[in-house]
């Protein structure tokens, strides 16, 4: 199903059109086109990671496939955040998987509180990651191909170094190569996150933290595109596991953690693959400087920047969204790298 010629604009790559969605009537576009399509191609399920933790996920495949394109999401998100973007991947011709990183949407988490996230380590989230490489999508075969965004973009980096044979491409979202905080210097806010955090706090959250409101906030959202960000915040007040709002002591510990391994120098080499990075100008939750770092220090690696979106750059304003899927498709159908 297609939108109406009078309803779409039009992304050309290799002569394959794609219906893009703007701004006008996006509510009611997801939800009378694009919905109905995914639904074709969607099944979902869980599988059972290396603790016994329940991970729940979506594929969406469909016969002849340029790839598979695995989904990594960022901080507080959920599968239903990237309708639009797989909407796009399933009409360039790829099938599509996403998980819900433990300890958000329906896959399973170690605090009641569901709007707590909380991990010991991102290891866990790059096993939980592996486990599903391994299990669900490698055996539909094709081309593998990560899109990772913001905290998915971290424990993306971490899996290809960690598993550098696994993926063939990657694109990196405002990666968290480094998270944001306000306030105070980096180095200060981790030493005080990792004194709250052997003190007994690790599960209480971090300072500037907190729960989910149901008010909207567009203003200070990553956002630039409000229909996108109302269509988001309406699936999150319509269910409660998709709530996940505040990071704890002991995820930002583990974020620091993370972040030190991943901009380590002989872990960087290891990722010998074709990367595309994307950074925000106007990113308030990661640290730009070290995205570029990070870029930087790869084989090969194109670093875009969009200087004036923010940290959602799908869900910034038209023209960036449209460089933005431009860009990638003409990366994932690069031959060879």
């Amino acid at each position: 199903m297609m939108l109406p010629k009078e309803n779409r604009v039009t992304i050309m790559t290799e002569r394959i059109e794609i219906a893009y969605l703007q701004e006008t009537d996006y509510k009611e576009r997801m939800e009378q086109t694009v919905k109905p399509y995914l639904s074709r191609y969607q099944k979902s399920g869980t599988f059972t990671s290396f603790d016994g933790t329940q991970i729940f996920y979506c594929m969406y495949l469909q016969e002849g496939a340029r790839g598979n394109i695995v989904i990594s999401h960022g901080f507080s998100e959920f599968m239903e955040k990237y309708e639009e973007v797989i909407y796009y991947f399933l009409q360039a011709g790829y099938s599509v998987f996403i998980p819900e990183h433990r300890g958000h949407g329906r896959s399973g988490r170690r605090l009641r509180n569901m709007e707590k996230v909380y991990v010991k380590s991102f290891a866990e989230y790059v096993r939980d990651l592996r486990i599903f490489v391994k299990k669900v999508v490698m055996p539909h075969r094709n081309e593998m191909i990560l899109f990772a965004h913001s905290m998915g973009g971290a424990i993306g980096a971490l899996y290809l170094e960690r598993y550098p044979g696994d993926f063939q491409k990657a694109v990196l979202s405002a990666p968290m190569i480094q998270m944001k905080v306000g306030g105070v210097p980096y180095p200060v806010a981790m030493v005080i996150a990792r004194i709250c955090n052997s003190c007994g706090f690790g599960k209480a959250y971090a300072a500037g933290q907190r729960g989910f409101s149901k008010r909207r906030k567009f203003e200070r959202s990553s956002c630039l595109s409000q229909e996108r960000y109302l269509y988001a915040h309406e699936k999150r007040i319509q269910n409660k596991r998709c709530r996940t709002s505040g990071a704890c002591y002991g995820w930002v510990c583990a974020a620091a953690t993370a972040a030190a391994y991943v901009q380590t120098q002989e872990h960087i080499q290891r990722i010998r693959i074709p990367v595309l990075v994307f950074a925000a100008g106007r990113d308030h939750m990661v640290n730009t400087d070290e995205i570029c770092r990070f870029a930087g220090k790869l084989r090969r690696a194109r670093l875009v920047w969009f200087l004036d979106a923010k940290h959602e750059i799908f869900n910034a304003k038209e023209r960036a969204r449209l460089q933005f899927y431009e860009e990638t498709l003409a990366f994932l159908r690069e031959q060879g790298g």
